[in-house]
């Protein structure tokens, strides 16, 4: 095991790092806003509980000396785990070092703000990956509703004792439309919509938003319905088609009857995964042909705690859930930068959503 030294970037304090990992936009991912971090004690996630209480049951008439009927109280759905430990690390290799060092005798100075490009930029790293791996749990569990596998296809190193399975309640939450949205001259998806709503309704649900990907958004904008229900009197008279974009089918549906004021929201976003052998593939961690129909914008929390460390040779900062450290090592001679945070996206709607397959198949 090689052994811990301090970094080896001259110059560089705890503060500096801190202020690098301070300034890092994290506006790109999109789990802070519909994920918001929370922080728990004790590194285990729940959900909230009681979601199925919600509905409002009305009392009955009854005589004056008649005994009063009573109601059964909620079902309790719950989920709780284990926090995952979440990590990423890069090395800065002896020749990268040499290369430093090269420019540091140039700088003449031992202030490493100057030469921020051999060290900031593996913070970025670090940082940005655990925020993509929290964005690809977040909208690969939602989408598939609430169920989520690591395997090495997902992940790198093999890690399934932390799959996760709401277990939502198939019959009520898990349908499929009645015709296939991708079939741009049948495709009835106003009229699917119509029916799913009615569907929420009938079992004590009110959506008000749908989540659906880039490529979702692209067959729906395509759907001859909803080119000519977009359109004006005038346009549909000449017969003048024009692809609507996402504001223009929102403020259609919004006036459509029987939809609540349903409103698409669109999940555009692409993590890269690297694996072991080095390859990687990119893609949007929302499900294709998937569509949620839920009624807030605000599907969970990310929770997470933060374990304490003290080690006098690592440089170490927090920002929120995310922890990042730097040291370097003496055989072989290297930098390294990791990123680690004990979070996990937590659905706590689960069992407030309807989750839908927009292909006309039933789930398997």
């Amino acid at each position: 095991m090689a052994t811990i030294t301090n970094t080896l970037i001259q110059g560089l304090t705890e503060q500096m790092v801190q202020a690098r990992l301070n300034t890092i936009d994290a506006k790109p991912f999109t789990f802070g806003t519909h994920f918001p971090v929370k922080k728990v004690n004790g590194f285990i996630w729940r959900t909230l509980g009681n979601q199925l209480a919600k509905r409002n049951v009305a009392a009955d008439l009854h005589a004056d000396n008649g005994t009063i009927a009573r109601k059964s109280r909620p079902i309790f759905e719950s989920a709780k785990g284990d926090i995952p430990f979440i990590s990423i690390s890069r090395e800065m290799s002896r020749s990268e070092i040499k290369d430093y060092q090269t420019e540091l005798a140039f700088a003449n100075s031992d202030d490493a703000t100057k030469l921020v490009q051999y060290w900031g930029e593996d913070i970025d790293f670090c940082f940005n990956g655990v925020q993509s791996e929290l964005e690809y749990i977040a909208w690969a569990l939602a989408s598939n509703a609430g169920k989520l596998a690591f395997t090495t296809t997902n992940n790198a190193t093999f890690a399934n004792q932390f799959d996760l399975d709401y277990d939502v309640d198939a019959e009520i939450q898990k349908k499929a439309t009645s015709t296939n949205w991708a079939t741009s001259n049948s495709a009835d998806i106003i009229g699917d919509l119509a029916t799913l709503v009615k569907h929420a309704k009938g079992n004590g649900l009110n959506p008000k938003f749908a989540f659906i990907n880039l490529n979702e958004l692209y067959y729906i904008c395509s759907a001859e319905q909803i080119i000519k229900a977009c359109a004006s009197f005038a346009a549909n008279a000449l017969n003048i088609k024009q692809t609507p974009d996402l504001a223009q089918v929102n403020a259609m549906l919004a006036k459509q009857a029987w939809l609540n004021g349903i409103q698409f929201r669109v999940i555009d976003q692409t993590i890269t995964r690297e694996f072991a052998d080095g390859t990687q593939t990119s893609a949007n961690p929302f499900a294709d042909r998937r569509l949620i129909l839920a009624e807030t914008e605000r599907l969970g929390t990310t929770q997470y705690d933060v374990l304490q460390e003290h080690n006098d040779l690592i440089l170490r900062s927090e920002r929120a859930h995310t922890v990042i450290k730097k040291y370097g090592t003496v055989e072989p001679l290297t930098e390294v930068t990791i990123g680690q945070a004990d979070a996990v996206p937590v659905f706590d709607t689960a069992y407030r959503n309807i989750y839908v397959k927009t292909d006309g198949n039933a789930w398997s």
